[in-house]
């Protein structure tokens, strides 16, 4: 079977925990893992590495009987019909989704070609995996996807997550091996990309408007942040005369490792805050252009004003000095963050992976 997570980038997310369960509960197999670049990856067990690309990867591709991916994968690479693509796909939709967004906004297409190409890739999965009811509803119209090709069954990456969110000895060997301070909090920062901030294609603005600066002077003594920005961003941070407050964190491979070493979790309309609600710890909603996004872009499924688990803020300077007080957030979102994890994350029972393995072993047999 092979394995491929964000188009090649790294070893990660959901096909990795998928991975990591067939390697040690069916062995027999023989498993293959797609890299941009094998040689910078690590990775355990007997997977073989190919390379994006090369002949070895058309031959594994043509050969295998499974394809495990989160994202599109080429049309040029032909599925046989006795070939199984299960996509697992990555993250919980807060932004309206292929067939449902109304305008492409994207370098080298045009909304016609999106979506079509789109369709002829969504017809090729055999499965779709679903963390949650309301994921499952968007994904048939977004994804075009008959409700039987749909397995409602968690996130395989927030397996780790619920199997591990009380794991101290585990979560101080995390934070140990990114150099955190033991004494103090932590925060991640993680704003998603906007689809309108591209120079050509391929490469995207960034800008910064969380104000570091002041961040530092309200919470340097008590915190540090950890800064994840989205894979498409490609100018990178800055982060001089800020060493011992902000780790730039955006290249660390496993999101869900950051997720159970952090506090609480600042973003704005990336879907990680459905998997950060899986912990029931306080998150933050940095919004600073909701009047233009929410009107203008991809539009939300959610209401993006009501439903959250915790506060919105347009203000860095707000955001700061009320992060000195993130006990009280807490507190005063408790009901809301119960409420967000019953809506949305109650499917997440630490077997995610087992239940996908059972679906390809019972193929099998």
């Amino acid at each position: 079977m092979v394995f491929e997570a964000f188009g090649g980038k790294n070893y990660s997310d959901s096909p990795k925990y998928v991975y990591e369960y067939m390697m040690k509960h069916h062995p027999n197999y023989e498993f293959i893992w797609v890299f941009k670049k094998p040689g910078n990856v690590y990775l355990p067990g007997p997977a073989k590495k190919v390379k994006k690309g090369s002949a070895a990867y058309y031959e594994a591709y043509s050969k295998a009987k499974y394809w495990i991916a989160n994202a599109r994968l080429p049309l040029y690479l032909n599925k046989k019909p006795n070939q199984v693509y299960i996509q697992t796909w990555h993250g919980t939709p807060l932004k309206r989704l292929a067939n449902d967004m109304k305008v492409i906004r994207m370098p080298g297409t045009t909304t016609d070609n999106y979506k079509r190409n789109f369709r002829e890739e969504t017809s090729r999965w055999d499965y779709l995996v679903s963390p949650n009811a309301y994921s499952t509803k968007i994904f048939e119209t977004a994804f075009w996807m008959p409700p039987e090709k749909i397995l409602e069954v968690g996130y395989p990456r927030n397996d780790l997550l619920v199997n591990r969110a009380n794991d101290e000895a585990y979560i101080q060997e995390l934070k140990e091996s990114l150099n955190l301070p033991q004494d103090k909090k932590v925060i991640m920062y993680a704003p998603t990309w906007r689809d309108d901030e591209f120079v050509k294609k391929g490469k995207y603005l960034f800008d910064l408007k969380i104000d570091l600066d002041n961040l530092q002077q309200k919470l340097g003594d008590e915190y540090v942040i950890l800064l994840r920005m989205h894979y498409l961003i490609s100018n990178a941070l800055d982060l001089r005369g800020y060493e011992d407050f902000a780790i730039d964190v955006s290249n660390y491979s496993d999101i869900s490792e950051l997720y159970l070493v952090s506090d609480c979790l600042i973003t704005d309309y990336s879907s990680v805050f459905f998997d950060y609600g899986v912990l029931k710890r306080p998150q933050i909603f940095f919004a600073y252009d909701l009047d233009k996004y929410g009107q203008d872009l991809r539009g939300f499924y959610l209401d993006y004003n009501n439903d959250l688990p915790g506060p919105i803020y347009q203000d860095a300077y707000k955001l700061a000095e009320d992060l000195k007080n993130l006990d009280q957030i807490e507190a005063e979102y408790k009901d809301k963050i119960e409420r967000f994890y019953n809506d949305f994350c109650a499917l997440e029972d630490g077997a995610s992976s087992r239940a996908i393995a059972d679906i390809i072993t019972r193929k099998q047999s």
